[in-house]
């Protein structure tokens, strides 16, 4: 027997034979792709309705953005009527040869037949010179196959070879027909010329953030409990990021999921995961390079050069070509920024003092080209709290004219004491941020301070004065003091001039004088175009607004609101989020009332609330009174209860003055109304209420229309409770009073409803034919039926019958009402009988018809009931 080794040409196929196995190993794993993660929410959609519109796509975004997860859960979706093949790249697939070698063994084993052979070709000594033709061999017979293909290529980012990146394009050039490409990286790595361009989408980080509803689902799915504030904290922080938003719901989760979290959650998390994922793999300088943008947040190549150096150039290339969670700001020109969450990570890994100083450059630079907002934020930060006070004492007036409320009590609360009251002027500033900000007693200490000190000329204390009496509801007062302080200030003065104009409309309006409140409101927009003040414009559109809304011109109101809008245009958002937030919330409210473009009002409502929130404008409170409302029309009172005490815990956040939210308790009375609990409505109207004098009650800044609102929601109360007589009474003396207005054409609604239940039809009729031709003219779409049942159809015309019906079936009688009274007070049915001198046979006669109008099922459900009704 011969026990020597094999011929060599037998061992070399032995050899070749494994080296093929393990390629084959190799390649299947390569071909694996991820299962979906638990409660993972299905976003597919995007990528096929980009594939429905070309043939090949591109899925470039940084680390952490789903692109893997999206293309795996399409080819399962799409499994079913298309071949797929899936091929994951790493650093090994190169050069050219070896690229092309990997893909058609990937194809073979997907496909079985369709590479057969390309890889023969291939596998032949002088194939790797002929890479190109081979590739073309392959998409022939790919095409040959009659079968419709979607070929998927992940982490594009590893080819770090230029032959294989020539591979990749030459693929994406020959695409035959009834083949589908989709390439998915986190960058580009090298340079497409046309080719990538002909035919293509491009899927980038904008496209796969998450959505706000997409945030709320995954947090849904995980079975993660937050309340609104808290997700839109969440949104503005990650900015969609899903791996960010994964990382902080574990670290959620193990912290109980607390009612509020700070900045610091889930922070070491994604710091850690950027660190191993994104910049290890970076040079050193290019890794210090982000450590200094990290600091600035936004910036644009001028603030870059001047801050950091003439050499930064190449490294702020790379930066974008890497995509390194850094985009252009769409909404300003040559600005980019970096993902907070990346910023605050980098951040950190800088010396304290190194932070101060590219924050006291940054100041420097953005306080020299007039921009306050920005300027403000890197003076709050650099740790020279005298150089910026100055600054601030210098640009006073187009500081408060760009509104940047955050900035300024942001700045201010950091601010030494003693650098404040030194600064006759820096406590003017501060005492306006605070009034502006509706925390009336730090403003009231301040201008009592001034006012001592008597540093300050009059009509600057009396333009104080006036807008903190507003805010106390001292409107007579202030309507004296702002007439003194606008006919007094100087030019120059343009923003306190134009706060005084606002503040005079205002106060007009709560006289009940529209016509007044115009023309102090044409002043207003007169100095803020004067003044180029396109801030202070568009805040006085909003007023404009609101005065046509108080008179009840809906479709002009929303007219004014989309000019103000257009004002703002492309301006950064930095700049104009307070007049922004609240021309957008004005429109969500404009929306509701007229019912147009409701698939459009929460994005809306969303967006307003944002902005206002991060320019700490108590007008958010607006937004989270319509959320409630259409939570309400839906049927969903805990979910609108829980936005209202939203609103009012962030205010108590803020310390705003209660009074400028008050009127959220009128809108939770009709959350109350509407789920039939009419004692609870009760309670929260009144507080508002001084006896039945509707005159006394308070017209906030933010709400002018609440004693309307207040009126209406009574009589609507009384209206459901069928208290008729109430009812009439309080909207006859309102209509005498007030013969105009939106709030006028509700209440005279919901006396024409009290009129019909009352069987006066004629005069019914006379008001339901004004308040309909008032709807119609006014374009008011709401669904009154969610808000005031059977009035509706009655707008649609007289149904006598109907309503002697509705009446009979929904009030008790006399006797019945004695009966149910003595049952509150806890007899048992013959103790009724006796007291009452009937059978005990009628009382239970009467029970039980108490129980079928009452819908209850039980004498406590019935007492229960009756309490909530006002029956008792």
């Amino acid at each position: 027997m011969d026990f020597s080794a094999p011929a060599n040409r037998a061992r070399d196929a032995w050899l070749t034979s494994l080296d093929h196995k393990a390629l084959g190993a190799w390649i299947e794993s390569k071909g694996e792709r991820p299962v979906s993660a638990s409660g993972a929410i299905d976003r597919s959609e995007i990528l096929i309705a980009a594939l429905t519109q070309a043939p090949v796509v591109w899925l470039t975004a940084p680390a952490g953005f789903g692109k893997t997860q999206i293309m795996s859960s399409v080819a399962d979706k799409l499994s079913a009527d298309r071949s797929i093949i899936w091929f994951t790249l790493d650093s090994l697939d190169a050069p050219m040869a070896v690229l092309l070698e990997h893909i058609l063994e990937a194809a073979e084993q997907q496909l079985m037949g369709t590479a057969t052979d390309a890889l023969a070709l291939l596998r032949q000594p002088d194939g790797a010179p002929h890479a190109e033709k081979i590739l073309l061999l392959w998409l022939r017979d790919l095409a040959a196959s009659g079968r419709n293909i979607l070929i998927f290529i992940d982490d594009i980012h590893s080819l770090v070879d230029a032959t294989s990146w020539q591979l990749l394009m030459a693929l994406v050039r020959y695409l035959p027909d009834h083949v589908q490409l989709v390439l998915s990286g986190r960058y580009r790595p090298f340079a497409m010329g046309t080719v990538a361009l002909q035919d293509s989408v491009f899927l980038t980080m904008s496209d796969l953030a998450f959505s706000a509803s997409e945030q709320e689902q995954w947090l849904a799915n995980q079975g993660l409990t937050t309340s609104l504030e808290l997700r839109q904290h969440i949104e503005q922080r990650l900015l969609g990021w899903p791996v960010g938003l994964a990382l902080w719901g574990s670290c959620f989760r193990m912290a109980g999921q607390p009612d509020s979290v700070n900045d610091q959650m889930a922070i070491a998390e994604m710091s850690d995961y950027l660190q191993g994922e994104v910049v290890c793999s970076l040079s050193p300088p290019l890794q210090s390079f982000l450590r200094q943008l990290s600091v600035l947040g936004h910036f644009n190549e001028a603030l870059l050069r001047d801050v950091i150096g003439a050499d930064y150039h190449p490294l702020l290339q790379q930066a974008l070509a890497k995509e390194l969670f850094i985009e252009p700001q769409i909404e300003r020109q040559g600005w980019y920024r970096m993902h907070p969450v990346m910023a605050q990570c980098l951040a950190s890994q800088l010396p304290l003092t190194e932070r101060q100083d590219l924050h006291r450059l940054a100041y420097r630079w953005l306080s020299q080209r007039q921009d306050p907002v920005a300027a403000l934020t890197h003076a709050s930060q650099c740790g020279d709290n005298e150089e910026a006070a100055r600054w601030v004492e210098l640009e006073a007036e187009s500081i408060l004219a760009n509104l940047n409320m955050n900035g300024l009590i942001s700045w201010f609360s950091q601010l030494d004491e003693q650098i404040l009251l030194a600064s006759p002027r820096l406590m003017q500033i501060a005492a306006w941020t605070w009034l502006l900000a509706h925390q009336a007693d730090r403003a009231d200490q301040l201008i009592q301070r001034l006012t001592q000190e008597g540093s300050l000329a009059d009509y600057e204390i009396s333009a104080l004065q006036g807008y903190l009496a507003v805010l106390l509801g001292q409107l007579n007062r202030a309507d004296r003091l702002c007439r003194f302080a606008l006919d007094n200030l100087p030019a120059s003065r343009f923003s306190l001039r134009i706060l005084m104009s606002s503040t005079l409309s205002h106060l007009s309006l709560s006289a009940k004088d529209p016509d007044g409140a115009r023309v102090w409101n044409r002043l207003a927009q007169d100095l803020s175009r004067k003044f180029r003040a396109p801030t202070m414009e568009a805040l006085a559109m909003f007023d404009h607004a609101r005065i046509e809304l108080n008179r009840g011109h809906i479709s002009r109101s929303m007219s004014i609101v989309d000019q103000g809008l257009d004002l703002l245009g492309e301006r950064p958002h930095e700049m104009d989020r307070l007049p922004r937030g609240r021309l957008l919330l004005y429109r969500g409210l404009l929306m509701w009332l007229s019912g147009k473009e409701l698939d459009q009002l929460q994005a809306v409502i969303q967006q307003g609330i944002a902005l206002s929130t991060q320019a700490h404008d108590v007008s958010v409170c607006y937004g989270y009174a319509v959320m409630a409302m259409q939570f309400t029309a839906q049927g969903r009172h805990t979910a609108a209860l829980d936005a209202l005490d939203e609103a009012e815990r962030r205010m108590q956040n803020w310390q705003v003055e209660p009074g400028t939210y008050q009127w959220l308790h009128i809108v939770r009375a009709n959350v109350w109304i509407s789920q039939g609990k009419l004692k609870r409505a009760k309670d929260c109207i009144d507080p508002l209420l001084v006896g039945a004098d509707s005159e006394r009650i308070p017209r906030p800044e933010l709400f002018p229309m609440l004693p309307g609102f207040t009126i209406a929601t009574l009589s609507r109360l009384y209206l459901v409770a069928h208290q008729l007589e109430p009812c009439l009474e309080q909207t006859e003396h309102w209509l005498r009073n007030n013969a105009d207005g939106l709030m006028t054409t509700f209440i005279r609604l919901i006396r024409a409803g009290a009129l019909a239940m009352s069987q006066q039809q004629h005069e019914s009729q006379r008001q339901f034919g004004v308040v309909r031709r008032t709807l119609e003219k006014e374009g008011v779409g709401l669904e009154l039926h969610q808000w005031l049942p059977d009035l509706a159809r009655l707008l649609q015309g007289p149904d006598p019958d109907k309503i002697a019906e509705l009446s009979a079936q929904a009030s008790l009688s006399d006797r019945e009402l004695d009966v149910l009274r003595q049952m509150a007070m806890g007899f048992s049915n013959q103790e009724i009988a006796d007291q009452l001198y009937i059978s005990l046979h009628t009382v239970k006669t009467h029970a039980r018809k108490i129980n079928v109008k009452l819908g209850a099922k039980s004498r406590t459900q019935a007492i229960h009931r009756a309490k909530e009704l006002m029956l008792l």
